[in-house]
C-alpha cells in the first residue's frame, strides 16, 4: 500500500498523471501545496474509489472547496498516514 504524495498543479506538471499511472488497488493519494489543484477539475473519476485525501491548510489558503469524495486532513492525520503505508512517493516533477 503506497501513499503517493502530489504537490504540484496539474495545470503546471505532469506530476500528478505520472502518479496515477503508477496507482496500484490499495495506494492513498494525498494532495499537498499546488497538488491541491487537482480538486478544481484534474481529478480522474476512476480515482474516486481509492482513499483520497487533502491538506486542509492548502485548500484553504488556496481557496478551493474540497469535494465530498477527497478527505480533508491536518498535519497530525498526514503523519499517521506515513506510519500506514510503506512505501511513501512524493512526485513533484
Amino acid at each position: 500500500m503506497t501513499l503517493h504524495i502530489v504537490s504540484k498543479s496539474p495545470y503546471s506538471s505532469k506530476a500528478l498523471a505520472d502518479c496515477l499511472g503508477a496507482f496500484a488497488e490499495g495506494d492513498a493519494l494525498l494532495l499537498i501545496e499546488d497538488g491541491i489543484y487537482a480538486l478544481s477539475g484534474r481529478m480522474p473519476e476512476s480515482i474516486a474509489a481509492s482513499p483520497v485525501y487533502c491538506l486542509q491548510a492548502d485548500a484553504e489558503a488556496r481557496g478551493l472547496p474540497i469535494p465530498e469524495k477527497i478527505e480533508a486532513i491536518d498535519d497530525a492525520r498526514w503523519v499517521e498516514l506515513c506510519t500506514q503505508h510503506n512505501p511513501i512517493v512524493s512526485w513533484f516533477k
